[in-house]
């Protein structure tokens, strides 16, 4: 019999503290063998942590604050921004963190991938939103996540539930590891074709500045913002109820388009249109870059828009801007030059055969991820028994090859 009983959080788990609060960055450093991992909110991701904006900090400052150490298994929720997003700490390498909440497990009583699942379901999430309503910084406190009523059932069905749910998170993650192998083949090959190219041009002869504010008629849509776009993947494909929008959601894209964000592009905020996106809104701090089609694919055109040297150049021209924070425009990437003028055609289609195989991973991932949103809140809840598993078993059959 499936047994469910409520605890405080704090009752279930060794430890609830928070990591290093204020301004370090007088300690960051470049990544060498001796630096050291500063996790902040924008690493945060459900799947693990994403490292495309990762900052290190020098030994000195992680021996000193030897409270915001992390270990591994660790469970980090977002302070402020998106409230309560939680991450669980998979690596037993050294690490330390910046304005996070760090709950340490005790794993004897509750595993740390049960207590992850937690905080993506819809009750603890809505209960830590309810509890910064009215609060002056709108800050997740220790107190607040360390009081959560959350509902816990047997040992025995703690594991059948992590046991479901960790075998979608593991595929997802072996397919963005595989991803990431391919787009480094693909940058190889980019690269050594490069070699060939006598002529140079400018970024602004092979693409165009798409400002298309054709307002979208479908009654839900997805939302994306610069942070929603990271080294080629868009995060989320979240439908949201098309009306009463933030005025910067309006510019539309297609399939093939490059998503650029203009502000902080030392982040690497940018995203490869491989789907149809009809129902799509981008922010207007995102540039929408379109290949010229007489002069270059789209395929071959992101990869330079992604080449390092364009890259760097971009966040140069617009770090040595003034202003209250790194911003540029389609003017300062247009501008860059670039080798160009050998023969496109094969490198065209070694790089489409890449990105084909990276669309289906892709594809492949977001099935697993809305059979995981679909199964997590009801099985955290005990709505699905898993001693009743034909209807796990079926939508796992689906969605795991």
């Amino acid at each position: 019999m499936e047994e469910w009983k409520e605890y405080k959080l704090g009752e279930v788990t060794k430890r609830v503290k928070v990591g290093f609060v204020g301004s370090c960055e007088y300690a960051y450093c470049e990544p060498s063998d001796n630096a050291i991992p500063m996790i902040r909110t924008t690493n945060l991701s459900s799947y693990g942590l994403d490292s495309s904006s990762l900052k290190y900090v020098t030994r000195e400052f992680h021996e000193k604050n030897k409270k915001s150490q992390l270990h591994y298994g660790d469970i980090l929720i977002a302070r402020h921004g998106e409230n309560g997003k939680a991450s669980r700490y998979n690596k037993h390498d050294e690490a330390n963190c910046l304005n996070v909440v760090i709950i340490e497990p005790d794993e004897e009583k509750v595993p740390s991938h049960f207590i992850k699942y937690l905080f993506d379901t819809p009750y603890v999430k809505s209960d830590i939103r309810a509890s910064v309503v009215g609060s002056v910084q709108n800050v997740v406190n220790t107190k607040t996540i360390a009081n959560l009523i959350v509902k816990i059932p047997n040992r025995i069905i703690q594991n059948k539930i992590i046991s479901i749910l960790k075998s979608l998170d593991d595929k997802i993650e072996v397919n963005r590891k595989i991803n990431e192998n391919l787009e480094q083949q693909a940058q190889t090959l980019f690269k050594s074709w490069l070699k060939k190219c006598e002529d140079e041009v400018t970024i602004g002869d092979l693409s165009l500045n798409i400002t298309d504010y054709t307002k979208c008629e479908q009654k839900q849509v997805v939302l994306i913002n610069s942070s929603d776009v990271t080294e080629g993947c868009f995060e989320h494909h979240i439908l949201s109820e098309n009306k009463n929008l933030k005025g910067h959601f309006k510019k539309r894209f297609q399939k093939g388009d490059i998503l650029y964000s203009q502000v902080r592009p030392r982040n690497r905020h940018w995203g490869y249109c491989t789907f149809n996106a009809d129902n799509y809104l981008a922010s207007t701090q995102l540039m929408v870059i379109r290949n010229r089609p007489d002069v270059i694919s789209s395929i071959l055109l992101y990869q330079y828009i992604i080449e390092d040297k364009v890259w760097m150049d971009f966040t140069l021209r617009t770090e040595t801007r003034s202003g209250t924070f790194p911003q540029g425009n389609y003017d300062d990437l247009s501008a860059i030059k670039v080798p160009f003028g050998a023969d496109v055609k094969e490198i065209t289609n070694n790089l489409e055969n890449i990105y084909s195989l990276i669309y289906k991973n892709e594809q492949e991932s977001r099935r697993l991820a809305e059979i995981r949103d679909t199964l997590l809140p009801k099985l955290m809840s005990g709505e699905l028994k898993v001693t009743n598993m034909d209807l796990v078993n079926e939508m796992l059959e689906k969605g795991i090859r």
